[in-house]
């Protein structure tokens, strides 16, 4: 999973490196803001984290650019702001494509573990990628849907990585989650590949703002039918 980070401070650079590399994540650092954008397209980050105290007039025009060819769920836009920053341009944040806000007001190693909890909120970790042999969809669209047996409700969700062996997907509406715990097994999921729509049962592995599903075995052909969707979108 590729993390860039655009700063200039030196100190920040090797504390998440220091804090990320060991955990799978492949970390770019970029001291040029223009420099990393002109490089979005190829380097194809998973997530950009931008210090916001370095380049306070450059991050609005990164984040734009970003979504310009990535949506929020394809490539993370995290800011880091000073503890005083306005609310007013917070707001604003949301509204062109940020995804998350760290105020970086703690110790240099809570910021980063901070940075960890916002991204694991919207992504899975290298180790669940690699464990559950999950393969990024990027811009590429399959629904999910399934009902919450705790209220009923008829949850519709993209699906965001898939594998044979399970998938992470993302609620439209994460209010209909509530109730869902790691561990439930839910039946009659309908997992939609382009003209294909393919009924599996899960098992919620975690519950952030995205949710891991581990794949349960259904109909015999059921996993050589999602082997094929899952070539055809790649």
């Amino acid at each position: 999973m590729k993390l860039l980070l655009v700063s200039h401070d030196e100190q920040l650079a090797g504390d998440i490196y220091r804090y990320f590399t060991p955990r799978g994540y492949s970390v770019i650092h970029y001291s040029n803001p223009l420099k990393a954008m002109d490089n979005f397209r190829e380097i194809r980050p998973d997530i950009i984290i931008f210090h916001e105290p370095d380049f306070p007039r450059h991050w609005k025009l990164s984040v734009q650019s970003l979504r310009e060819l990535y949506s929020r769920d394809t490539a993370l836009f995290i800011l880091m702001v000073p503890p005083d920053y306005p609310e007013e341009d917070l707001h604003k944040a949301y509204i062109l494509g940020v995804n998350g806000i760290l105020k970086k007001k703690e110790s240099e190693k809570t910021a980063v573990e901070s940075l960890e909890s916002l991204i694991l909120y919207y992504k899975p970790s290298p180790e669940v990628r690699k464990q559950r042999r999950l393969l990024p969809l990027g811009e590429k669209t399959m629904d999910f849907i399934f009902m919450n047996p705790e209220n009923l409700q008829l949850i519709n969700a993209r699906v965001l990585e898939l594998s044979e062996y399970g998938a992470i997907v993302k609620p439209v509406e994460e209010i209909k989650t509530e109730g869902l715990i790691p561990g439930m097994e839910i039946s009659n999921c309908s997992l939609k590949t382009g003209d294909v729509i393919l009924s599996i049962s899960v098992r919620i592995i975690a519950v952030k703002g995205v949710l891991e599903l581990e794949f349960i075995e259904g109909l015999e052909d059921w996993k050589s039918r999602l082997k094929k969707s899952i070539e055809s979108y790649n």
